[in-house]
């Protein structure tokens, strides 16, 4: 056999086997999930899982809120920025809360984050750190729509490294 047909071999069978692997792998679509090869792996067929970071739960008297994803660093799902504040929940119907209701916030993530904050947002890019504590804030008494964000920080024990870090926007009305 001559060195042309022996390397073209070869050639052909890590081809195969790298096929194999990634037909054969389930894992696969999520090691190429958010790099550069993911468009040629939707191509081909292989499944792609989204992962997203953690989102928290909201509720108000056993009514769930819903929460819109905005920006995050998130191990290796990498960084995304959202328009943040009141343009991300345009078009997003309000739940409704009574006037004075705590509203609890949490994260079945597990370890829970470092840091949490609460922000109501204004008009234009004006936001307002809302007092967060046990894990609820106090909803406004006087009726309206009131637009939050939430963030949330992972960090080491040291604090000073992050691990991850999310946040979250949702919308009330107070009636």
């Amino acid at each position: 056999m001559s060195l042309k047909k022996g390397l073209f071999i070869a050639f052909m069978a890590l081809i195969a086997l790298l096929v194999g692997i990634v037909y054969l792998t389930p894992t696969v679509g999520d090691v190429l999930s958010n790099t550069r090869f993911e468009g040629y792996a939707k191509k081909a067929g292989i499944p792609i899982s989204k992962k997203a970071p953690p989102l928290p739960k909201v509720t108000s008297e056993q009514i769930q809120i819903p929460v819109i994803q905005s920006s995050y660093c998130w191990s290796n799902l990498g960084c995304a920025d959202y328009a943040g504040g009141k343009s991300q929940l345009q078009g997003v119907s309000p739940t409704p809360v009574n006037p004075g209701a705590a509203i609890k916030v949490s994260f079945s993530y597990k370890p829970k984050p470092n840091t949490l904050s609460i922000q109501q947002f204004g008009d234009e890019y004006k936001s307002t750190q809302i007092p967060f504590n046990n894990g609820s804030f106090i909803a406004p008494k006087e009726q309206g729509i009131y637009y939050y964000g939430i963030s949330a920080y992972w960090t080491t024990a040291d604090g000073k490294y992050s691990k991850g870090d999310t946040s979250s926007v949702f919308v009330i009305e107070v009636k």
